[in-house]
């Protein structure tokens, strides 16, 4: 028995001329469990009433999959293990527990559990979202709306997993999108399309339960209290950006008030962040700090992040950047993706005057640039960074070093417009690109030392420097070949031996 899809999907017979031999059905369904309200809706639906939703009677050929990103809020993770996993035992729902093995695709997945009778949901797997944010010394990023993070830590596995796990057998896919999130489960759909159709087959179909019984958020919340007897909250990291989005600002700080000890964890990433790029907060330009000073009820959680500061080992960072000028119109029309043979309208836009009285050839514009009537503003590009550990020790030796640098290499002591970090600038960005700046500054120690490999290159270039102003303490580590997963994504099983977690 097959519930309907949302949206219709290819059926299986147009892609059949590309279809492998061995392609067929699973007949499972896979439910992406986020431990929510709407992934733990749908679960309770499934449990209740399994035939209704296509599923055999004694759930058989439902796998529940959850992706652990190592930074589940601790409420969420003990409601779940109280209420949830004891239905899933009493139905025998098969639980599978996944998590990335490290930063890059060819590390794979380990399944930290697989069983029918699970015992807790884990907390965190070998490699958490917030290990990579901390050694890059940053915060997720609200690029375009795209929830980046997401998709490596969660979607990514998932997808790897269930590759492991079917070969080419299609599966169902249930994803918890309620009635107010249409525009999500059309964009999710489409991407599924035109996956199955690169990949000659149906791989997967996705499958919408809320939407199909028009439930929105606060029917998902109110089916959920029922059941269960106790309110859910929503299931996000706590260091997500979109937090506004997942929670009320209201409940988003009231949680962090429950849990000091995560709140000053993410103050402390966010603190990090600032202090290697003042423009890098939480929420963009506005900090989590912020938003908690401005309420007067945080203050133990502002206490607690304070704390933190001053217990961390602390390091001085040598940051370096260099600002590059945008490519321009001109340049991705006539040289197309990539410029080899660059000219200087490729980085500075031709005027208007310049257009009207040097029109393009047959193959590109000729004006040579001469007139500087004819060359407008160049616009900011990319950006290399280059972060060097000059000094370790506590945070008032680190900071005291900072100053001592400043006063002995006449370099000037600014705080920070938003962050009020204090740095010692010896470079500061102009207006126009290219450009660079240079700073030290003290914040918790963690950052792994990165640079590109033309990085000292371009800078010198720009600059006229040679290396960096502080003496760094380790020498950059040998770039290592990136290594490429072969279109196969490795994945593991863990085993715990007493109480240590084994990846075979």
């Amino acid at each position: 028995m097959s519930a309907p899809a949302l949206f219709d999907l290819p059926a299986p017979a147009e892609a059949s001329t590309a279809a492998p031999a061995t392609f067929r059905r699973s007949g499972i369904t896979v439910l992406s469990y986020g431990l929510g309200a709407d992934s733990t809706a749908i679960l309770l639906m499934f449990l209740a009433d399994p035939e209704r939703y296509g599923l055999r009677a004694d759930l058989s050929d439902l796998v529940v999959v959850h992706a652990v990103t190592g930074d589940e809020w601790p409420d969420s993770l003990s409601y779940v293990d109280r209420l949830v996993l004891p239905l899933l035992r009493r139905a025998g729902v098969r639980l599978v527990q996944i998590a990335r093995c490290g930063p890059e695709d060819a590390d794979g997945v380990v399944i930290l559990d697989d069983s029918r009778q699970p015992r807790r949901i884990f907390a965190q797997g070998p490699w958490r979202l917030s290990d990579e944010l901390r050694a890059a010394g940053t915060v997720p990023q609200m690029a375009n709306g795209r929830r980046t993070c997401s998709i490596k830590f969660k979607g990514w596995c998932l997808d790897a997993w269930a590759a492991h796990e079917f070969g080419t057998a299609s599966f169902r896919r249930g994803i918890g999108y309620h009635a107010g999130e249409m525009g999500r489960a059309e964009k999710d759909t489409g991407i599924q399309r035109r996956l199955n159709a690169e990949a000659g087959r149906s791989i997967c179909e996705p499958y919408y339960p809320l939407i199909l019984a028009a439930m929105d958020r606060a029917a998902v919340e109110a089916y959920v209290l029922a059941q269960l007897g106790k309110k859910i909250r929503k299931s996000y990291c706590a260091q997500c950006p979109f937090s506004g989005v997942c929670a009320s600002r209201d409940a988003h700080e009231e949680r962090l008030r429950a849990h000091p000890h995560v709140a000053a964890d993410v103050l402390r990433m966010e603190y990090v962040s600032q202090a290697l790029n003042e423009r890098v907060a939480l929420y963009g330009t506005t900090s989590l700090r912020k938003r908690l000073t401005e309420d007067g009820q945080n203050t133990a959680v502002l206490d607690a992040f304070e704390l933190s500061l001053q217990q961390a080992p602390y390091a001085v960072y040598e940051v370096r950047r260099v600002y590059f000028a945008a490519r321009t119109d001109d340049c991705r029309r006539w040289h197309g993706t990539a410029c080899r043979s660059p000219r200087w309208w490729c980085r500075q836009p031709r005027t208007e005057a310049c257009v009207q009285g040097h029109p393009a050839g047959r193959f590109e514009p000729w004006c040579s640039g001469y007139w500087d009537s004819c060359r407008g503003a160049a616009k900011k590009g990319q950006a290399w960074r280059s972060v060097r550990t000059v000094f370790e020790g506590s945070r008032a030796d680190a900071e005291a070093h900072v100053r001592a640098q400043a006063g002995k290499r006449g370099m000037t002591l600014e705080r920070g417009e938003h962050s009020g970090i204090e740095r010692a600038h010896y470079l500061t960005a102009g207006d126009s690109y290219p450009t660079a700046s240079g700073y030290l500054v003290a914040a918790p120690a963690g950052v792994h030392d990165k640079q590109r490999p033309k990085f000292e290159e371009r800078f010198t270039q720009l600059t006229g420097r040679d290396g960096t102003v502080g003496t760094p303490l380790r020498e950059l580590p040998e770039p290592a070949p990136r290594r490429r997963t072969g279109g196969v994504v490795v994945v593991r099983r863990a085993k715990t031996i007493g109480g240590v977690m084994l990846i075979a």
